[in-house]
């Protein structure tokens, strides 16, 4: 029995690395066919920073759901990682290959609490980048706080899936001063254009 388990335990974690590879390349090649203006080093950091906003965004989901005893995994939804792919050749760019889907019952504050982490990770990350784009030479930065920002004020909308809705579900102060930052680094983001 415990050979099985351990046997489910890896094949979880091998679908679970595919999935997050898989959605990380499309991540980046969105990014990548947005960011081919900068340059080089420009191109190069803002591409690390891209990629790391959408994987500590899923895996903060992750890291909370397993404290409260909930088993979270990374999964790809096929057709929006298809839709993803699309936009990487289109004006119009769409981030949405997959998602961290949480297993087990959780209470509403529970949920709130898991869905807040990851756009809260998200305005931590342009709240840490901003001194930096203050440094000469490093302006090109005013697009990770972009991308942070929009992501998490995206997330916010309570709408459906969205953790926004998890959020207000559970506490409107909460979701209202997450947004409300959210949309002032987004604005930020545009005043620092260099």
């Amino acid at each position: 029995m415990s050979d099985n388990y351990g046997y489910t335990f890896v094949k979880s974690r091998t679908r679970e690395l595919t999935n997050i590879l898989i959605g990380s390349a499309l991540v980046w090649g969105v990014g990548a066919s947005w960011l081919i203006f900068l340059s080089l080093t420009g191109f190069f950091i803002n591409s690390i920073l891209f990629l790391a906003a959408f994987i500590l965004h899923e895996y903060a989901h992750k890291i909370i759901a397993i404290r409260h005893g909930l088993y979270a995994e990374f999964k790809l939804q096929w057709v929006w990682a298809l839709i993803t792919f699309i936009s990487i050749f289109l004006p119009f760019k769409l981030i949405a290959p997959g998602a961290t889907v949480i297993y087990g019952y959780a209470e509403e504050n529970t949920m709130g609490k898991i869905a807040l982490w990851g756009p809260l990770t998200n305005i931590i990350m342009a709240i840490i980048i901003f001194p930096f784009t203050l440094i000469s030479g490093f302006g090109f930065l005013w697009i990770a706080i972009y991308f942070n920002a929009f992501i998490a004020a995206f997330n916010l909308i309570p709408f459906s899936v969205l953790d926004g809705k998890k959020i207000l579900n559970w506490n409107k102060s909460m979701w209202a001063m997450a947004f409300v930052a959210s949309v002032m680094l987004f604005i930020a983001s545009f005043i620092h254009v260099p």
